[in-house]
């Protein structure tokens, strides 16, 4: 694994202290000599899933990644709508109320905190898509700067076809 440091207008090897790297995963699509960038996963429990369908051999390992998120979002939905449900209760302890309001505004501060996520998580991946185009063996670096380090790791599937349908 190499390093790209992310220093000023040009990109060197840069040693960073030892902290706990982001890893950001780049899907990449290779058909006749060209690569698309399909699908970027940011979060451990994605990229693992994924990982665990590629060696599997799954047809699409993106879908098992679709399904997880889907998951995720229903059950934060459903718990969403209780505590909603809950609060709209006449006779509610203050309390209970407290706790409730509480809760959607950290909810609230959390999806805000997810988009920046996903924006930061974009801009990193159409960056790291440069380097692996231009290096196509590069499959496993890091990018890193002054204050922060990001693994990345680039899974070339080929079935590009079937995976686009299904998103």
């Amino acid at each position: 694994m190499g390093e790209i440091a992310l220093t000023g207008a040009h990109a060197g090897v840069q040693k960073v202290s030892c902290m706990r790297a982001a890893t950001v995963a780049l899907v990449v699509s290779h058909n006749d000599g060209s690569s698309a960038l399909l699908e970027t996963l940011s979060d451990d429990r994605e990229i693992a899933l994924f990982e665990t369908a590629m060696s599997t051999g799954e047809e699409n390992p993106l879908q098992s990644v679709y399904e997880f998120r889907t998951r995720q979002q229903k059950e934060e939905t459903e718990f969403a709508d209780y505590v909603e449900d809950l609060l709209s209760k006449p006779f509610l302890r203050p309390e209970i109320q407290e706790h409730g309001v509480q809760w959607l505004k950290s909810k609230i501060r959390i999806e805000q905190y997810q988009k920046s996520e996903i924006q930061a998580a974009k801009v990193i991946a159409d960056y790291a898509f440069q380097v692996f185009s231009q290096k196509p063996e590069t499959t496993d670096f890091f990018l890193s700067g002054p204050t922060a380090k990001v693994r990345i790791r680039v899974f070339v599937v080929k079935n590009a076809s079937t995976l686009s349908e299904a998103a």
